[in-house]
């Protein structure tokens, strides 16, 4: 975050050496000059109150906090109402409908299931189930282009949707796991029923395949309801630790994330390190390596994004989609003490560890 407090930016994904990405801390990277606001825009009438809506999978979370406190730190008169799946996909056509009904000054979805169901993918035929007519913005998508819901990394292709794209490159987090110990083969468990832990396994499966490693895949079994069901887990994991993957990755999953105590501890048991690309599974849990974007930061990003569009009414077509291009490195000692698995003395002059 700068002194006149605008997160600086960049347009493009990260693509540093491996040393700097280990070195620093997370950070806004550069931004370009459509960034640079007048101050006199801080400013805003009393009676102009934006009338904001945030959709979520599971309620307001860090990331979604994080939003609403940007927007009221840039002096906005914002007015949130925040509506929830409650985990229950079956809750997202009301959710979508009364949103449209109410025709909010800002739509504002959470995750790749919720921001699905709202805008539809970019290549839709039939819109009228979505919200066509008021601006989106999405936040805390992992690929939203793999998921379909923008059409390059540039921008969305869409009128009226924005977003930030905040997922750390995969070959970025193979090099990280390499520079740990020698990797041959990585596991993956996902849920096939949420796409966006198909699309991310789709993306680990070609950078795995680029850097000449193995792939180990495993599914979470569905209930009838067809989501994964938590008994699943264990078995997953034993089933895949039978296979000695050097490294278990966690991917982008609503599912896991909710269970990721119970993942994580059944991990450890059968002896997997696990790799995740988010905060919660390290901080909250036990993951052993990580290299993520903070959750603040992903919702100040979007919080940016939102801001061109209701302060400055940019239309959201002409913004570009921002990328974070600096991560956290995080080791867990204690797992890794008790795996057995002590990182290299390199990893640990630029390696947060906790």
């Amino acid at each position: 975050m700068r002194s006149d407090g605008k997160p600086t930016l960049r347009r493009r994904a990260l693509s540093v050496p491996l040393a700097v990405i280990c070195g620093l801390m997370l950070a806004l990277a550069a931004g370009s000059a459509a960034a640079q606001s007048d101050p006199a825009g801080m400013r805003q009438s009393a009676e102009d109150v934006k009338q904001v809506h945030i959709l979520t999978w599971r309620g307001c979370e860090q990331v979604c906090n994080a939003f609403q406190t940007f927007l009221v730190s840039r002096g906005l008169q914002v007015e949130f109402t925040v509506l929830s799946a409650e985990r229950d996909r079956a809750n997202l056509p009301k959710m979508v409908a009364d949103t449209k009904a109410a025709r909010p000054d800002l739509v504002v979805t959470w995750g790749t299931t919720v921001t699905l169901a709202t805008v539809g993918r970019y290549d839709e035929t039939d819109r009228s189930r979505f919200i066509t007519d008021i601006p989106v913005v999405y936040l805390y998508v992992g690929d939203p282009v793999r998921a379909g819901i923008v059409e390059n990394d540039q921008t969305s292709g869409r009128p009226n949707v924005a977003g930030a794209n905040i997922l750390v490159p995969f070959d970025t987090q193979i090099r990280i796991m390499q520079s740990y110990r020698d990797i041959e083969r990585l596991g993956v468990i996902y849920g096939a029923n949420e796409p966006n832990s198909v699309a991310a396994v789709e993306g680990l499966r070609n950078a795995v395949e680029r850097a000449g490693l193995t792939l180990v895949e495993q599914r979470l079994e569905l209930g009838e309801d067809g989501t994964p069901l938590p008994e699943s887990i264990g078995p997953a994991i034993a089933a895949l630790a039978a296979e000695e993957p050097d490294f278990l990755v966690l991917v982008s999953s609503s599912f896991l994330i909710v269970n990721v105590e119970e993942f994580t501890a059944a991990a450890v048991e059968a002896g997997l390190p696990v790799f995740t690309s988010a905060e919660v599974p390290i901080v909250e849990a036990e993951a052993m390596l990580g290299l993520y974007a903070s959750l603040r930061s992903i919702g100040q990003i979007a919080g940016y994004q939102a801001d061109r569009v209701l302060r400055d009414a940019a239309e959201p077509e002409t913004l570009p989609t921002l990328s974070l291009s600096r991560f956290t490195l995080v080791v867990n000692m204690e797992v890794a003490q008790s795996l057995e698995l002590y990182p290299p003395m390199l990893l640990l002059q630029f390696a947060e560890l906790m």
